[in-house]
């Protein structure tokens, strides 16, 4: 397996399957949401840079977000190749909520399968909650958490003799729920809509490889945190109080930043230079 980190997307690559098998993630920007209803109807605007390497040597990115703006995972295999994903933020199995362990459990159904789900836009917690990916909170008493927000991801391809199976398949409108959830995959518009779709696993245990595994880990930081590394604040623009009203959904002083020095009309502090990506 190889792992690498363009701009705003991370490569997952297993040649030992041959070259279909790539997974493509990414991160896109959106507004938080409190009510779940709500989320469903969320967009992305833009899709948020990874800066290589972390501070803490535990991660192979970096994502540094405002407070008032959340993410959602974006996953997507360019030529239909299905993969088993396992997503763990800050040691919690985001589908279980249980522990993290990076192995499935085929009972409890802990995981996703790409593409016939291409999005994750809440994370469940060990209290059972549903939360967005959003950044540390900068307004803590006890000051932002310098380590962020750790996002594990456990891949697994399918097996080779299962994708080219799959590719030869061919069947009739509506009687293969895989083709025609692909079919409608590749059909969706841009950008993709952050509602969580959990309809749960549709292929067999023995469909993924038994010994193909790539693993990766994401640190989502706040303002605060990445000024303390790069000396710089995120490259992009926050979101604000007006992007709200426009979108119809409330606004919280939260969702502005501690303040240093001048403020933005969204309430933040900004720097007119742009950051340094950190170096492995």
């Amino acid at each position: 397996m190889t792992l690498t980190t363009e701009r705003s997307t991370l490569t997952f690559a297993f040649p030992e399957s041959g070259p279909d098998a790539r997974l493509h993630v990414a991160f896109p920007r959106t507004l938080r949401a409190t009510d779940l209803a709500d989320r469903a109807g969320l967009t992305a605007d833009t899709t948020l840079r990874l800066a290589q390497g972390s501070p803490t040597g535990d991660a192979d990115a970096v994502i540094p977000m405002w407070q008032s703006e959340a993410t959602w995972i974006d996953f997507s295999s360019p030529h239909q190749h299905p993969f088993l994903v396992m997503i763990g933020v800050d040691g919690v199995n985001a589908i279980s909520g249980e522990k993290f362990t990076g192995t499935p459990d085929f009972e409890s159904d802990d995981y996703i399968e790409v593409p016939t789900q291409q999005t994750l836009a809440s994370y469940r917690t060990g209290a059972g909650d549903h939360r967005q990916f959003v950044a540390p909170s900068t307004h803590s008493r006890q000051g932002p958490d310098p380590r962020g927000t750790l996002v594990q991801l456990t891949v697994i391809p399918m097996r080779a003799d299962a994708w080219a199976r799959r590719r030869r398949h061919t069947s009739t409108a509506g009687t293969c729920v895989l083709c025609d959830i692909s079919r409608a995959e590749r059909a969706r518009a841009q950008p993709r809509t952050a509602v969580p779709r959990m309809i749960g696993p549709l292929e067999s245990a023995d469909t993924w490889h038994p010994t193909l595994i790539g693993s990766a880990a994401v640190r989502i930081v706040n303002s605060v945190t990445w000024e303390s590394l790069t000396g710089r604040t995120p490259r992009h623009s926050p979101l604000t109080c007006a992007d709200y009203i426009d979108h119809r959904l409330p606004w919280y002083s939260t969702y502005g930043e501690s303040t240093r020095g001048g403020t933005t009309r969204g309430g933040t502090t900004r720097s007119s230079s742009s950051p340094v990506d950190l170096t492995p």
